[in-house]
């Protein structure tokens, strides 16, 4: 959902090297290493940062190394690791950790101190022939085959779990269960949340109680003379299209007392929210540069509670999941609801805890199964509920409110994707084809290909 849910690959690797290779004695290497673990694990980033040579911290600043490594914490803490080669005297590494292995670079000088130092993604290795799985897949249309060929596809990869598949075509529904999962299983949409958000924003503007073009200083508490570059104030536009400004996620995301890696938005609270707020500094006009940012649509899920002075859930009941038809998607998972859950891998195949969003909830937090999205699929394909149609209107850099908006020339791709710690979800709707798909995991294995697969499954006429 947010930095901390990106994989490593999403990153840009960091990797510096500040000196020539040195040989070092593989005892000092794996002492530093130890220290490197511990103090990860421990949040001491400072403390990594002082095992530093002078070359490197001279190019690297604390602050950047510290984001860094605070960006990778959604990986848990390092449970183990081994040594998997030495070579002009750089160490490789795979570390894993609680929800994705590390391949970790290190280069040790003379004077015992880190000169090179990097983390990157360990090639997942495919198999030949997909894992067995489960599948309620009939196998007896042209449409069916072509699904399981995706799904084929998709369980080469030996971390992948349950997916949840639905097309809709002229009306009609096709549902695909593969793996653990059943109808009634509920899934982690991450930020397909945005778009349940930007779908109330519209329901205010129709209410008349908001304009698209306010300045949303108008409904935050007290003063935010920051949020505004050359008197060019925050809209509510800029907020749902991510042009505000505003960073992807707080910068003190991590500092939050029992912070909890896998959970990294758990505890968090209001104070920590707006104080943060406060701090911005915009770098350039909003609502033209694109930045995606779960800061942003968090705070305009926060602005329409304080519009209607109810909160989240009961405006995502009144005016989404009732009027669609969806008896089983929830805001802030209950408790006894639990038990429905289709429960998150992440990357490398180890469960992980559900999701605690805490205050970034409109960004992030709904929880759904396969029927309620693909009645949530349905009013997107129809376009004939008002709010609807205004979260698909184009704004700036192919985005509607929320929405990724494409327009090919013969037809427009209505789409978002979510993801959690180890969940995936994706949703395309297709208003003029008539069509559209929804993919929902609880797995963090790349799901690109089959996203891909689904949505040419979904275009073509069986």
């Amino acid at each position: 959902m947010n930095t901390l849910k990106k994989n490593l690959a999403s990153l840009i690797l960091f990797w510096f090297s500040a000196t020539a290779f040195a040989q070092t004695d593989q005892h000092i290497a794996t002492d530093v290493k130890n220290a490197i673990v511990a103090k990860y694990n421990s949040n001491d980033f400072s403390g990594i940062y002082q095992l530093m040579d002078t070359a490197f911290s001279n190019h690297i600043s604390e602050k950047q190394l510290t984001a860094f490594l605070r960006n990778n914490r959604n990986s848990g803490n390092i449970l183990s690791d081994s040594l998997l080669k030495v070579e002009n005297g750089k160490y490789t590494y795979l570390l894993t950790a609680e929800a994705r292995n590390i391949r970790m670079n290190l280069e040790i000088s003379p004077a015992k101190k880190i000169s090179g130092f990097g983390f990157s993604n360990p090639p997942v290795v495919l198999s030949n022939q997909p894992k067995s799985f489960k599948s309620t897949n009939p196998l007896k249309t042209k449409l069916d085959l072509a699904v399981d060929s995706a799904a084929r596809e998709y369980y080469r990869n030996p971390y992948a779990h349950s997916a949840a598949i639905g097309i809709i075509q002229n009306g009609k529904r096709y549902t695909y269960y593969y793996g653990d999962v059943k109808p009634d299983n509920l899934f982690e949409i991450g930020s397909i949340t945005k778009t349940f958000t930007a779908t109330l924003l519209a329901q205010a503007v129709l209410d008349h109680k908001v304009a698209l073009d306010d300045d949303i200083r108008k409904y935050l508490p007290g003063e935010y003379p920051n949020l505004t570059y050359k008197n060019h104030p925050i809209t509510l536009t800029d907020l749902a299209n991510h042009t505000s400004r505003l960073p992807e996620m707080p910068d003190d995301i991590g500092t939050q007392t029992g912070f909890d890696p896998l959970r990294p938005e758990k505890g968090y609270d209001s104070l920590m929210f707006y104080a943060t707020l406060h701090r911005v500094k915009l770098d350039t006009l909003p609502g033209f540069k694109f930045n995606y940012s779960n800061y942003g649509l968090a705070l305009l899920g926060h602005i329409l509670e304080r519009v209607y002075q109810l909160p989240y859930q009961d405006l995502m009941k009144k005016y989404i999941t009732d009027s669609f038809g969806m008896k089983h998607t929830y805001y802030e998972l209950p408790a006894d609801k639990e038990k429905m859950m289709a429960w998150p891998h992440g990357d490398n195949g180890r469960e992980v805890p559900l999701q605690r969003e805490g205050i970034f909830g409109p960004a992030g937090e709904i929880h759904s199964n396969l029927n309620d999205m693909l009645s949530y699929l349905d009013e997107q394909i129809k376009e004939t509920n008002p709010l609807v149609k205004l979260t698909h209107q184009p704004t700036a850099n192919n985005n509607g409110l929320a929405w990724g908006v494409r327009n090919t020339g013969t037809y427009r791709d209505v789409q978002h994707n979510g993801s959690t710690v180890g969940s995936t979800s994706h949703i395309s709707a297709f208003p003029e084809l008539n069509s559209g798909c929804v993919i929902l995991t609880n797995s963090k294995a790349n799901f690109g290909k089959l996203v891909y697969a689904i949505q040419q499954i979904a275009r073509r006429k069986n």
